[in-house]
């Protein structure tokens, strides 16, 4: 929406009518602690959806195992198929403590995984951040996996690119840096 939080809860029926204005009501959020596989399946039967993006995959219910990285590397086969059956599907997970302060981060950043989340993704976007004085508003992201080959436009050599960006946390966006 491009505004601070104070400013979208100042006039939530403003804001409510503003954003189903500008997504034209194709865009739905379903913001619960609580949702398990079975709802997501429900819910790309009932949407049919065209991407879907989960903040915090990690976190979906539903699945066991009888060590943690096992439990999560089912749910990233899972969304691997969900993907494959609907729509692409975008998963956000939580780095390290080993990405703390690091710049590019890689594979090897990725929290409580050593190859099952990394083994289903197609691509893996990095965003790390330093402690440098004068970089606090700078993000560094980076492509460390990319299985897509692109189309005739692509180049190569920047499948597994690495980018400096500004981020804006109040309205939560990201800016090109220009150096």
């Amino acid at each position: 929406m491009g505004c601070t939080l104070p400013e979208l809860f100042a006039n939530r029926t403003r804001a409510n009518t503003e954003y189903n204005t500008k997504t034209k009501g194709k865009i739905k959020l379903i913001d619960s602690a609580t949702t398990s596989k079975s709802d997501v399946e429900s819910y790309c039967k009932k949407y049919k959806p065209s991407a879907i993006i989960f903040d915090q995959i990690d976190k979906i219910k539903g699945f066991l195992g009888d060590r943690e990285d096992l439990r999560l590397g089912s749910i990233y086969i899972w969304a691997r198929e969900l993907a494959k059956t609907y729509c692409p599907v975008i998963g956000v997970t939580q780095a390290d403590g080993t990405a703390e302060g690091k710049k590019w981060l890689t594979m090897e950043n990725v929290s409580n995984a050593k190859t099952a989340k990394q083994a289903e993704a197609d691509w893996i976007l990095g965003i790390g951040a330093t402690h440098q004085d004068g970089f606090e508003f700078i993000r560094h992201l980076h492509a460390s996996k990319n299985k897509l080959m692109g189309d005739m436009d692509s180049k190569p050599a920047l499948r597994h690119g690495k980018v400096d960006v500004i981020i804006q946390p109040d309205i939560a966006r990201y800016l090109d840096y220009k150096r």
